[in-house]
C-alpha cells in the first residue's frame, strides 16, 4: 500500500511540475522575449529588427531559432551579415555588420544608393553625399540585392575609379557620366575620358600625370583622353 501511495505522490508531483511549467510558458512572461538587443545604426531600428528577424517582444523563448532569426534579418538592405544569440530567460542579442552607402546612381528619374559591392540599399528622393553616376542604364532593381545591369564590370570599374580618386588630392565634380561607352568626369574645366574602365589603375595614373603637368602650366580646360590602351591624349577645347 505504501508503494502505491508513494507512486501516486510522485505522479502527482510530476503532473504538478508539468502543469506549472505549462502555466509559466503559456500564461506568464517569464519565458518570453522581453529584450531584443543589437548594435544600432541609423538605417535599422528595433521595429525593423523584429519585423525582419521574426523575433518580437513576447515571442516564447524556446520558439526562437537564433540561426534562422539572423538569416531572416539579413534580408534587410543595410544588413550585410548578422548573428544572434539567446540569453536565458528572455533576451535575444543580434550582432550586425552593416552595408554602407558608397555612391549614387541616377537613371531617368530614379536615384539609387549603392554600396561598393553594388547592392541596392535604397531608393532616394535626392542624391546622398559622394559621387553620382549618371547615364548608366539599369534593367531592374530590388533593395538588398545586386543591381541588375548587363555589363556590371563597368560599374565595378567605376567603384575602383572612385577609390583611386579618394587616394589623391584631386577633387573632381561629384557627377560621373557614362556617355558613348566612356566613363567621364570633370576636374576644373577639364573633361577626362576613361573608356569602359579597363586597366583603370594604369589609365588613372596616366590621367594624374597629364593633369598635374597641365596644372603646372596653368591649363585648366580641355579634354584628357585615356580611354584607349595606346598613348593618352590631351586636346584643348575646340581642337
Amino acid at each position: 500500500m505504501k508503494k502505491v501511495l508513494k507512486r501516486i505522490f510522485v505522479f502527482l508531483v510530476l503532473v504538478g511540475m508539468i502543469a506549472g511549467g505549462v502555466y509559466l510558458y503559456f500564461e506568464t512572461d517569464l519565458l518570453r522575449i522581453s529584450h531584443v538587443t543589437f548594435n544600432e545604426n541609423e538605417h535599422l531600428d528595433l521595429y525593423d529588427v523584429q519585423r525582419y528577424s521574426g523575433v518580437s517582444i513576447g515571442t516564447p523563448y524556446f520558439e526562437v531559432d537564433p540561426a534562422e532569426a539572423a538569416k531572416a534579418l539579413m534580408a534587410h538592405p543595410y544588413v550585410k551579415y548578422a548573428t544572434a544569440q539567446k540569453r536565458f530567460p528572455n533576451t535575444v542579442a543580434f550582432d550586425v555588420t552593416y552595408r554602407t552607402h558608397f555612391f549614387n546612381i541616377r537613371y531617368s528619374d530614379i536615384v539609387l544608393s549603392l554600396d561598393e559591392q553594388l547592392h541596392v540599399l535604397e531608393v532616394l528622393a535626392s542624391e546622398n553625399e559622394g559621387y553620382t553616376v549618371e547615364g548608366f542604364a539599369f534593367d531592374s532593381f530590388s533593395t538588398g540585392n545586386l543591381i541588375d545591369v548587363d555589363q556590371i564590370y563597368i560599374l565595378d570599374n567605376i567603384v575602383r575609379l572612385i577609390k583611386l580618386l579618394e587616394q589623391t588630392e584631386i577633387v573632381p565634380a561629384d557627377d560621373i557620366h557614362f556617355v558613348e561607352r566612356n566613363i567621364q568626369l570633370t576636374v576644373d574645366d577639364i573633361r577626362v575620358k576613361f573608356g569602359v574602365g579597363e586597366n583603370i589603375e594604369e589609365k588613372f595614373n596616366a590621367f594624374v600625370s597629364i593633369y598635374n603637368a597641365l596644372k603646372g602650366d596653368g591649363i585648366t580646360t580641355g579634354v584628357i583622353d585615356v580611354s584607349s590602351d595606346g598613348l593618352p591624349v590631351y586636346r584643348p577645347f575646340g581642337d
